[in-house]
């Protein structure tokens, strides 16, 4: 079974897809790096998960490598299921703001294999605005790279903030290449259709809102998840009231429990969780997926 040491997915997906039923390890085509596969099989949604022992130790060259390498057998799991379709991920990263380059931290070399693994899959950045999955991505103090990927049956639809440039549109200054992912997805899942939000932080446009002020952060993280709830296509309508879940992610712990009473009185009906880990810049201080059900007609 896979360390302990790096965060798992929500509970929410693993009470929907159980514990693994398959555990392997397979070398890394280009990067030659052993990792190990884990398959989590279900009724209408498959969770494959992968880790890569001491990638921390790795070059950025064999790291963005590996990363790709990564994504692809991972994506090629879910396609030879009952559930093709990605429509979650949730990433970790050790050391995430680590120096690998003159120029690049390890979040940006990793965006960089993440780039080339859906160029690969989808056929191009061009296909990204239709494909590409929500996701989130943290930090953690450990030595391994995980990824987990949440399969459905049908391929879901992704959602974009007006309030924000979409992440695969980013400029040059977050890095050669930009992070890939979805805001936000509608997916089928066995227990029916969820919007399923990607971490969201206090970003308008692609820059950092109200560095420095957790409570300015959380607020403008509120903004962007109504934003996210509003921007649905479709006849399916989502309101707080109907958050089911919601991770709340931050650096600081002395202000877990205080993000943990603030978020829940917002999503009173929710499933709150907190998490200390590090974000994808460092100077977000707030990060919050979530799970949400669509209105009743």
């Amino acid at each position: 079974m896979m360390t302990e040491t790096a965060l798992a997915p929500p509970p929410w997906v693993r009470a929907i897809v159980g514990e693994s039923h398959e555990d392997r390890r397979l070398k890394l085509k280009r990067s030659s790096q052993m990792c190990q596969i884990e398959l989590a099989l279900a009724e209408g949604a498959n969770l494959v998960s992968g880790q890569l022992p001491n990638a921390s130790r790795l070059a950025p060259d064999l790291f963005q490598l590996a990363v790709t390498d990564m994504f692809l057998v991972i994506l090629d799991a879910l396609r030879k299921s009952q559930t093709p379709f990605p429509v979650r991920m949730w990433v970790v990263v050790p050391g995430i703001h680590v120096s690998m380059t003159d120029s690049m931290d390890r979040y940006q070399v990793f965006n960089a294999g993440r780039y080339d693994a859906f160029c690969e899959w989808f056929g191009g950045p061009e296909m990204f605005a239709k494909a590409l999955p929500a996701a989130s991505a943290v930090g953690h103090r450990g030595d391994h790279f995980q990824v987990h990927a949440l399969g459905s049956v049908a391929p879901g639809i992704p959602v974009e903030n007006p309030r924000q440039i979409p992440a695969f549109g980013y400029s040059r200054k977050f890095g050669p290449r930009p992070p890939c992912f979805a805001r936000a997805t509608v997916a089928q899942l066995p227990f029916g259709t969820r919007l399923l939000v990607a971490g969201t932080a206090s970003i308008l446009g692609e820059n950092t809102a109200h560095q420095g002020s957790l409570a300015r952060q959380f607020e403008e993280t509120m903004e962007n998840l109504a934003g996210l709830a509003e921007s649905v296509p479709g006849t399916d309508r989502y309101h707080f009231d109907n958050v089911e879940t919601a991770r709340v992610f931050s650096p600081v712990a002395s202000e877990l429990n205080w993000l943990g009473e603030k978020t829940q009185r917002r999503f009173p009906n929710a499933s709150v969780e907190c998490v200390c880990a590090e974000l994808c810049r460092s100077d977000l201080m707030v990060e919050i997926e979530a799970t949400i059900a669509p209105s009743p007609e």
